[in-house]
């Protein structure tokens, strides 16, 4: 009897994480982008370059598998130097989302993005070049 209720403790718990590391698990990113802009949940102006004026870029993400609520964070590196840390919130289990970056004419180089979940994993990545 002891063994049985044991086993049917360890099934149960084990049902109950199952879900949990389902969701960490499919969590993805289905599209990231760098543009000019986003119009009506799409983004506009995609590129891999961007002139010094440019004055804003808008990074662009796709996330799927999220089961509630869950955050994401938008990394902006220029050249190693983190320079951006946005916060964002999904709320379903496709959800498109963006943040902006304030561009000063002499911050060209290479930049990246990195989409990065709440427990530190790396999604999604894109590079840019602002010249």
């Amino acid at each position: 009897m002891y063994l049985r209720k044991t086993l049917l403790g360890f099934i149960a718990a084990l049902v109950l994480a199952v879900p949990a590391l389902a969701w960490a698990a499919s969590l993805q990113v289905q599209d990231v982008a760098i543009g000019t802009g986003v119009h009506e949940r799409v983004p506009t102006g995609i590129s891999s370059y961007f002139d010094s004026s440019v004055g804003k870029l808008y990074a662009f993400t796709r996330i799927t598998g999220a089961e509630g609520d869950t955050r994401v964070y938008h990394k902006w590196y220029h050249g190693d130097v983190l320079v951006a840390d946005v916060p964002l919130t999904i709320r379903s289990g496709d959800w498109r989302t963006w943040s902006t970056k304030n561009v000063q004419p002499d911050w060209t180089g290479d930049w990246r993005l990195v989409v990065v979940s709440e427990d530190g994993s790396v999604l999604g990545t894109v590079k840019f070049a602002v010249n």
